[in-house]
């Protein structure tokens, strides 16, 4: 357990100062009627919701032989500080937590700034997501929002009850200050990782080989699905029948169709992913070239590849056989918008990256 624990916070850089509530969401979705739903749920997890993992992690986390343990491998969790799972529905946006008759009664007051917290970010979640969606006005407010999307996932009519990872391009692999105040128009991953951490690159290989594969997949499968829907895809879901619970055929008669439909990748960009990886081009490149998988994901062109320098923040990107070349153009300063509504307000278009820094435009 402590193995586990651990291997999840050292390459995340969380060894000390934890609040007192840390909390772990799986993510999955929920929608009737929706033969395609596993697509929605979590890659890592086979097409499946990820809270069960998360609750695991939690009970995990609180023991105190684990903690223990942990102390020995240079995690210092404080005493107070409580581990709690929970489950994002990306559907709904309904966020449910776990065992929280568990956790000590002097949390109490915690949980409910928590809970507070956590109903204002879903709102503001399912606001930003739904000017993708044609029924929805986002001139309206983000409570509005939040009903909109958890009507749309009990509708039994409903053929985009969400996009998912739909629109996915980038996954940024570094620390979160990096990426802190950007606009990133749902389109990265975020991958938590502390290189200042980790001087034997041991947690990057880790890290590396999880989401190359999984963000790796998750974007071709989006991406041949888009290029070519009927034969890569499966065309519209309109007249899809079950079949045996083994998968989908058009109407009554013909062959299983495999791929994502076209309401699921119809506002996809179909372009390979980037990962921007917070570590030197030297160091990067060793982790990948040393496992098969990921040297195959890259040297055959089926993923992008940058550097990005964690002391100066140049950025250099690969262009295979072991070339790398500094980034160079595009520096106009990017857009500065008070708030993401501010910015995506009235939009349905892809957006370009923006600096959400409200302090800024005072000062000015």
């Amino acid at each position: 357990m402590a193995d586990r624990v651990a291997n999840m916070l050292h390459p995340m850089g969380m060894t000390k100062g934890h609040a007192r509530l840390v909390v772990v969401l799986g993510h999955g979705s929920s929608s009737l009627n929706n033969p395609f739903v596993s697509a929605y749920c979590c890659g890592a997890c086979g097409g499946r919701s990820g809270a069960p993992n998360a609750r695991l992690f939690a009970l995990m986390a609180n023991k105190s032989e684990v903690r223990t343990l942990l102390r020995e491998r240079g995690i210092l969790l404080p005493e107070d500080t409580w581990f709690i799972g929970g489950y994002h529905d990306t559907c709904s946006d309904d966020v449910e937590l776990f065992d929280t008759d568990l956790m000590p009664s002097s949390h109490a007051t915690d949980l409910v700034k928590l809970r507070g917290k956590l109903d204002e970010a879903r709102a503001r979640a399912a606001h930003e997501r739904t000017r993708r969606f044609e029924s929805f006005n986002n001139h309206r407010s983000v409570s509005a929002a939040l009903r909109h999307v958890k009507e749309r996932s009990v509708h039994l009519g409903e053929p985009r009850p969400e996009y998912g990872h739909c629109t996915n391009a980038v996954a940024m692999v570094g620390r979160r200050s990096t990426t802190q105040g950007l606009f990133l128009d749902r389109r990265a991953f975020l991958v938590s990782y502390d290189v200042k951490n980790d001087s034997e690159d041991r947690y990057l290989a880790a890290v590396l080989g999880a989401v190359i594969p999984v963000c790796g997949g998750i974007n071709l499968e989006y991406y041949f699905s888009t290029v070519d829907n009927e034969r890569y895809g499966c065309g519209t879901k309109l007249p899809h029948n079950i079949s045996g619970l083994l998968g989908v055929m058009n109407g009554y008669q013909g062959d299983l169709r495999t791929g994502l439909p076209l309401q699921t990748v119809e506002i996809h960009e179909p372009v390979r992913i980037l990962f921007v990886v917070e570590t030197t081009p030297e160091r990067v490149l060793a982790v990948i070239h040393a496992n098969p998988l990921l040297k195959e994901f890259l040297e055959n062109r089926w993923i992008r590849l940058a550097a990005l320098d964690p002391d100066h923040g140049g950025i250099q990107v690969y262009r295979g056989d072991g070339v790398w070349e500094d980034l160079s153009g595009d520096e106009e300063p990017l857009p500065i918008a008070k708030s993401s509504i501010d910015y995506y307000r009235g939009k349905r278009e892809h957006l370009p990256l923006a600096r959400i820094c409200p302090q800024l435009l005072t000062s000015a």
